[in-house]
């Protein structure tokens, strides 16, 4: 059911919260993925047990608009994804395409739920909300193909997933790289959470990245390496997110605009220490840092005040980065001594519409980084 799932939530809600959380428990417990062990809730720790619960749906030349609104949210920062373009996700059918060969691109859309105390983030019962999987056309089946988990920020509270504006343009994004020729085949997975009061709450990477690889293996694919990346409040404003993304031991982290608090923090050390190849990509967002800073969004702050205590230093900038241009600010460019970890504070303009910006410029210079063919 589509719609009229959406009509008996906000109708059990009528009858009380009981009856809404056994609605949503109903929806995050119908599962097949064996229950594993959680992750933390907020920027502290609490471990916890865990099921998955999940239906698919796949789609061929997806065909959702793309959403533009962004706006302020309930937290300290707007969803703010809404600007970069890319071509139509929607390329010609490929009729000389063998049956072993993905002639289109393919989405395969999926519920996920990491706990059932999270069912109210993460019961999505309509497919153009749910979790999804991007395969490129030409993949192969029996191919083997880098997996990249994008993660959008922290959307205003009560917004449906399918209007996040993070999404489309990611996905045309990356989509048109590859089709370009730009990139090497990559596998492109958007998870999705609805804001009830915190970030990606209970995500369970390992879970997640488990429940991605069964569904690529029912089409025939394999993962290979894996990378993520996310904007905003995917991280250090709380929650999970890429706060705990060394766990699924990707080869490749970046992190756009995030917050600066201490679950980004925390992952920064985590992923140094593992040696895991990471990008801070900067422009204005200092949500999550100590003290508060006001207004939020600033083209002159000092990120080197973040950086450095986490050992991230100055240096001579290179010539491939990100953006047009860099901000002219000492931490511009910077990086720690091991060179594990790398910096860069872009010039995308002044306040929300800067930290909406950097997300394309982002994207683009991450995975021509890791995924160029030239």
């Amino acid at each position: 059911m589509q719609r009229e799932n959406g009509s008996r939530v906000l109708r059990f809600h009528a009858f009380g919260l009981n009856a809404m959380w056994v609605l949503l428990s109903v929806a995050c417990a119908g599962t097949t993925l064996p229950a594993n062990a959680g992750q933390n809730a907020t920027d502290g720790q609490s471990p916890q047990n865990a099921t998955g619960s999940e239906t698919a749906e796949t789609e061929v030349n997806d065909g959702n608009k793309m959403q533009s609104s962004a706006s302020a949210s309930d937290g300290d920062i707007p969803e703010g994804d809404d600007d970069p373009a890319g071509a139509d996700v929607s390329p010609a059918h490929d009729e000389t395409a063998s049956a072993d060969t993905f002639g289109e691109t393919k989405v395969v859309r999926f519920e996920w739920c990491p706990k059932e105390r999270a069912a109210e983030s993460y019961a999505l019962p309509e497919d153009s909300d749910q979790h999804r999987i991007v395969i490129p056309k030409g993949a192969k089946k029996g191919g083997t193909y880098p997996v990249v988990i994008a993660f959008h920020g922290q959307p205003k509270r009560g917004k449906d997933p399918r209007d996040y504006a993070f999404m489309e343009p990611v996905q045309r994004q990356v989509v048109s790289m590859i089709e370009g020729g730009v990139i090497e085949p990559v596998i492109l997975v958007m998870p999705v959470f609805r804001f009830t009061g915190s970030n990606w709450p209970w995500f369970q990477p390992k879970q997640f990245q488990e429940k991605v690889i069964e569904l690529l293996s029912a089409e025939g694919v394999s993962a290979g390496d894996w990378y993520a990346f996310g904007h905003s409040g995917a991280a250090g404003c709380g929650g999970d997110g890429l706060n705990q993304i060394h766990l699924i031991h990707p080869k490749g982290v970046g992190f756009f605009d995030t917050c600066l608090g201490e679950g980004w923090q925390q992952e920064i050390r985590a992923l140094q220490k593992a040696k895991i190849e990471t990008f801070n990509i900067h422009s204005v967002e200092t949500a999550g840092f100590k003290p508060k800073q006001y207004p939020e969004y600033q083209s002159g702050f000092d990120f080197g005040r973040a950086y450095s205590p986490l050992g991230i230093e100055p240096v001579e900038c290179p010539d491939f980065h990100p953006g047009e241009a860099l901000r002219t600010l000492p931490y511009r460019c910077s990086a720690t001594k091991d060179g594990v970890i790398k910096s860069f504070v872009v010039d995308t303009g002044d306040g929300a519409v800067a930290h909406k910006r950097l997300v394309q410029p982002a994207v683009e210079f991450f995975m021509k980084y890791f995924f160029s063919r030239k």
